[in-house]
């Protein structure tokens, strides 16, 4: 007999279905002190169906909060993500330096920054002005070392 928290399953309620019948299969005995569920009863794996439905339908509530809260941030003029590793002043400066002949490398090492940070700010997509992208959902700001 195995005991275990119902969430612990699957993310989602296939998840979980598939979980407990792969492991019931085998002839494993699943049993929940938390939710107080035997998944080796018909009444069981259907409450286990019906939490698992439950937590799948609270984690998108979530998400779309989440999403929402974002949204509302940005229409404040409040940067949700991380910011950015160049201004728009670097950026500029770092297309000058390579059109001068400069090496990512050397620019990645001058600005601190990693080299997928200097391509992205070399990228047309994302006009000097707007060292974010906000036409294309990119950032330029990258991963650091």
């Amino acid at each position: 007999m195995v005991v275990v928290a119902l969430d612990r399953l699957g993310r989602s309620l296939s998840g979980v279905i598939r979980t407990v019948e792969t492991l019931t299969s085998a002839g494993v005995l699943l049993r929940s002190l938390r939710e107080g569920i035997d998944y080796s009863t018909a009444t069981g794996r259907m409450l286990a169906g019906i939490f698992g439905a439950l937590a799948e339908y609270e984690r998108a509530l979530m998400h779309e909060r989440a999403a929402a809260a974002r949204a509302a941030a940005r229409a404040r003029g409040r940067n949700t993500g991380r910011p950015p590793k160049l201004t728009a002043a670097q950026v500029r400066q770092v297309r000058v330096l390579r059109a001068d002949g400069e090496s990512i490398a050397e620019l990645g090492e001058g600005f601190g920054v990693s080299r997928a940070t200097v391509y992205r700010a070399l990228d047309p997509a994302h006009p000097a002005g707007d060292p974010l992208g906000e036409g294309t959902g990119a950032t330029v700001g990258g991963v650091g070392r």
